[in-house]
């Protein structure tokens, strides 16, 4: 394995297999660029979510101590939020099949999330909760790119990443064994979910307990729907051939843990998320343009048109499983989420 693959093999693979100093240095930048952020968040939080009067914080500690301090406040609370965070996404294999007599596995790809390039990594959410228990709808807007030598929507890269990545390959390519191993760009000139490897998850929470007046512990586990924006280029095929469209995927799921500091008026929250989602895409040509990937409602209908006829798609299909640690960072507000007393 190289230096180059190591800097972005999942975060635990390099833990169990020892890094290089590149490897390192990816990491570092990481870390930093999600201080940054916490910080800027931070920044904002002080200026606009002032910390609850004291006695509000001694309304929160009376109630905590009737209950012997095990159980949450039972008036219904709400959060609407935003955030942003890095990911750091698993391989996988990804499984092509056409009408043309192709049917190949590609092992092992490498998957960018380029979370400070747009479009950002970012998300939205809406939560309530009655006392410990709580519901979340979550909108995740990640990126997942294959190593083509280009970045998302063919952005220009320097380094390393400008050789398309080689994986081993299975199967055959228009009807004719594959070799054991070859460039992605053998096949695919694009191949990216990066108008998003976007999830809609509805998510169970719970409040696992209060570390102080003001900052909880929260876990929750929930599953959806992956609708990423798929563009897949086959090579050397035209206009025609290359698909660039929203589509309802398949299942997505997370699994999350988090902290959040209350404010009087809003929140902070900083939380660590496992993703996981099964996308079956179609390939049915017809690329709109790089600068207009607006067309969430025209691909929608069409898709959704294609499945309830039992269209085959004209190019074939594509599948995967995108599997990834996040760790996200974000601000909301909180309307009417906290009882005052009386002034």
């Amino acid at each position: 394995m190289t230096s180059a693959d190591l800097s972005h093999a999942s975060l635990w693979q390099l833990a169990a297999r020892g890094v290089g100093r590149h490897a390192w240095i990816t990491m570092l930048e990481k870390a930093a660029a999600v201080v940054v952020v916490a910080l800027l968040i931070a920044e904002a939080y002080a200026i606009y979510f002032p910390a609850l009067p004291a006695e509000d914080v001694r309304v929160h500690a009376a109630a905590a101590s009737k209950s012997g301090g095990t159980e949450m406040q039972a008036q219904r609370e709400a959060l609407a939020g935003a955030y942003v965070g890095v990911p750091d996404h698993y391989r996988s294999d990804v499984h092509l099949t056409r009408p043309d007599g192709t049917d190949l596995t590609m092992k092992n790809l490498h998957w960018e999330g380029e979370p400070f390039h747009f479009p950002l990594y970012a998300g939205v959410r809406y939560v309530t909760w009655r006392g410990m228990w709580g519901g979340m709808i979550d909108f995740l807007h990640d990126k997942a790119v294959a190593r083509t030598g280009k970045g998302a929507h063919g952005r220009r890269l320097t380094g390393p990443l400008t050789t398309p990545e080689t994986v081993e390959m299975t199967g055959t390519l228009k009807g004719a064994p594959v070799p054991a191993s070859a460039p992605i760009t053998d096949v695919l000139e694009r191949l990216e979910f990066s108008h998003g490897h976007n999830m809609l998850v509805p998510t169970f929470l719970l409040r696992l307990g209060k570390l102080a007046p003001q900052l909880s512990l929260y876990g929750g586990v929930g599953a959806g729907l992956a609708l990423p924006h798929v563009e897949v280029w086959p090579k050397g095929e035209g206009e025609d051939a290359k698909t660039n469209e929203y589509q309802a995927a398949g299942p997505a799921g997370q699994f999350v843990v988090g902290l959040e500091w209350q404010g009087a008026y809003g929140s902070l929250f900083l939380e660590y998320k496992f993703t996981l989602a099964s996308l079956n895409t179609m390939l049915t040509g017809g690329k709109t343009p790089d600068w207009c990937n607006c067309d969430f409602v025209s691909d929608a209908v069409r898709h959704v048109y294609n499945w309830m006829t039992g269209a085959t798609p004209r190019y074939g299909s594509l599948s995967t499983t995108l599997a990834g640690h996040q760790l996200v960072g974000g601000i909301g507000y909180r309307p009417g989420s906290i009882t005052r007393s009386p002034r």
